[in-house]
């Protein structure tokens, strides 16, 4: 007798979806086969169809999204057509690019519960579940904590013990590294990784491949505009993934500079040191009774980039939601060009600080996004030409401009990634002097993410713009400063580049060295502006040409 034959968990066989909200096709025929024991990474451009891939096989196609779909899918070995969603979440446990959807519990214990209550488990068996993978994922300590006061990166890892505790047989996760700092990411993905070990499968979506490489994806499937450009093993996928759309190892980029795009430097704002744009003077920040941050004193200036990091539920977004309001201090004073923020009228603030928020869902509220663009402006007393005017160009920034009927288009209808890029136009369209940006470059692929940062940081209006993420190489990039937040207080302000030698620094706050950071260490001795990885890449390709065996510490010329 032979082996026998082992079912596959997932079968997508030369599947197509066009949704029927916007009559477009959003992915061509693709195919995916995942067996126990794959860890299938699905990488591309923002909107290439990999979010459409996973509606398919976890039945939010058609329940929740409704679409023509030809070929087949099968989960578990059966048919999706005429499944419920309970049924296949048996099979299929899924966590979501925005954890806020699918967060039911008010409070993390009542969440992680809420999936083992519908199947009717025992109390005693749904407590022993919820330590178990509250332990597992690292969350034990916010089980008593309402879900609605949680970052987005505690969310995030919430849903996902809300994935682990129903204990399904394969795990999709949409964009996993979003809105997680660094140690947040390698927990996640050590949980991912240790499910696929004990007979488990997982698919997982990614722009950030150099991160999930380390977890040893047993296939790569690479999609663009809906279609299926690789299918394959690790190493072809690096031999040709499109460098500009998808973040790969920097060792990669070295040894493929000569394919490198060029990438455009955002002019610098010129401005005297002046009053400053934003200052704190001892400053306490909290809900309730909750202290999140405490004794602040920071000052940012007019004409500034400034990048704050942090691990998740640190206080990054505490901090800058007291510039405009959102929280008030329980002690000290916040000052916004030198005048109490407190005395400050709403319309003075929505037009000094563009605010744009990590979930979009907080600041779409429009029917169309016309409506939406036209809404501030409007209420400046700017007229109709103007307003569409303003639209055209903030559309253009964000690289939305290519939507077919974009300003009929009901900003749901839009992907997560179009969505935030949306907020920033939004943002953008009051012609703010300073821009706070909380993660804008979540759900974004790397093309999308320079083109757009680039026009944000370009912007005719904008002096300033404070950005909280956990992209290091972003904020070393695009940073004059950093900011890192912990344990309630501030513990860094720095440039970019003596931050990337701060080891004490990163091994406290939780930051991850990514090669960038390394190569920076081993091969940049001034502390000016960091390179964007692809001219740093350029720059160690021509020095390795030049000089096969370079001194550790050199400079390239």
């Amino acid at each position: 007798m032979g082996d026998p034959v082992m079912t596959a968990l997932i079968e997508v066989r030369d599947a197509t979806v066009r949704y029927l909200s916007t009559g477009q096709a959003a992915l061509g025929p693709t195919s995916l086969t995942v067996e126990p024991g794959d860890l299938s990474l699905v990488s591309g451009p923002s909107g290439c169809g990999k979010s459409t891939l996973l509606r398919l096989v976890n039945g939010l196609i058609p329940h929740a999204y409704r679409a023509q779909v030809t070929g087949e899918i099968l989960v578990g070995g059966r048919p999706v057509a005429g499944r419920s969603i309970r049924d296949m979440s048996g099979v299929v446990g899924t966590m979501l690019q925005d954890p806020r959807k699918q967060i039911v519990g008010t409070t993390v214990a009542a969440e992680i519960a809420f999936g083992p209550e519908n199947l009717g488990l025992p109390r005693d068996e749904i407590r022993r579940r919820i330590a178990e993978v509250a332990d597992r994922v690292g969350i034990s300590h916010l089980l008593d904590r309402a879900t609605a006061g949680l970052s987005g990166g505690e969310l995030q890892m919430v849903a996902f013990a809300g994935v682990l505790v129903m204990r399904p047989k394969v795990v999709v996760v949409d964009e996993p590294l979003a809105n997680l700092d660094p140690a947040a990411s390698l927990r996640l993905m050590r949980e991912v990784r240790r499910f696929v070990d004990e007979g488990g499968a997982a698919v997982v979506v990614e722009h950030r491949v150099e991160e999930i490489l380390r977890f040893e994806p047993t296939q790569v499937l690479y999609l663009e505009e809906g279609s299926t450009r690789y299918q394959g093993s690790v190493e072809g996928f690096l031999a040709m993934a499109p460098a500009g759309h998808v973040k790969l190892p920097f060792a990669t980029l070295v040894a493929r500079a000569d394919e490198l795009p060029a990438v455009p430097v955002p002019p610098r704002r010129e401005g005297t040191g002046g009053t400053p744009r934003l200052e704190y003077q001892g400053v306490t920040l909290g809900y309730g009774t909750r202290t999140v941050l405490g004794d602040i004193d920071l000052v940012l200036g007019p004409h500034e980039r400034v990048a704050v990091l942090g691990p998740n539920g640190a206080g990054k977004s505490t901090l800058l939601r007291a510039a405009v309001l959102l929280i008030a201090a329980s002690r000290g004073q916040v000052l916004v060009d030198g005048s109490p923020v407190a005395d400050r009228s709403i319309l003075s603030l929505a037009t000094t600080f563009g605010y744009v928020f990590q979930n979009p869902g907080q600041a779409l509220f429009s029917a169309t996004v016309g409506q939406e663009l036209a809404f501030g402006p409007r209420n400046l007393g700017m007229s109709p030409a103007e307003i569409a005017e303003e639209s055209r160009k903030v559309l253009r920034a964000m690289l939305l401009d290519g939507e077919k009927d974009i300003m009929d288009r009901p900003p749901r209808t839009l992907s997560f990634g179009q969505q935030r890029r949306l907020t920033v136009a939004v943002a953008l369209a009051m012609r703010p002097r300073t821009l706070i940006l909380d993660e804008p470059t979540a759900g974004q692929d790397l093309h999308t993410t320079t083109e757009f940062i680039g026009h944000a940081l370009a912007a005719e209006s904008v002096e300033s713009v404070y950005f909280i993420t956990h992209d290091v190489d972003l904020a070393l990039t695009y940073a004059d400063r950093i900011v890192v937040v912990d344990e309630g207080r501030v513990v860094a302000d720095t440039s970019p580049a003596e931050l990337a030698r701060a080891g004490d620094v990163w091994s406290r706050a939780g930051l991850e060295a990514t090669g960038l950071v390394r190569a920076v260490r081993d091969h940049l001795t001034d502390i000016g502006p960091i390179p964007h990885p692809f001219d740093l890449a350029r720059r160690l390709s021509l020095l390795s040409r030049s000089n096969p065996s370079p001194q550790e510490g050199t400079t390239p010329s």
